[in-house]
């Protein structure tokens, strides 16, 4: 896991979900940070879906297709989880600085 970062974009094993909890494998922006990983048996990610909601911060914000991120995806916000690692798979994209910012500055938003 040391060579992921806070802003990666990996695939993620979501299954078993349970009630209106997102499952299946998906993409997720790892928010954990690099110390984090090193000393935590789990990471907190926020799930993409290929299902676009218009003018939704701070509960989704539009991430564009990159690198290996096959689709436009919405980044849900509010779906924030902590997952074992072993659910991380491969990394396929990461975030810029900016959207690294508008989904921190969202959460916050969120929590408050």
């Amino acid at each position: 896991m040391t060579d992921l970062c806070r802003g990666d974009i990996c695939l993620v094993n979501f299954n078993p979900a349970k009630g209106g909890e997102m499952g299946k494998l998906r993409p997720a922006i790892l928010m954990s940070t690099q110390d984090e990983m090193e000393i935590l048996s789990t990471v907190i990610v926020i799930p993409l879906s290929s299902l676009i909601e218009k003018d939704a911060l701070p509960y989704r914000l539009h991430i564009a297709q990159r690198e290996k991120l096959q689709q436009n995806s919405d980044a849900c916000i509010y779906e924030i989880r902590a997952l074992s690692k072993t659910r991380i798979k491969e990394k396929i994209a990461t975030l810029t600085q900016n959207e690294l910012q508008i989904v921190q500055n969202s959460l916050c938003e969120i929590l408050s």
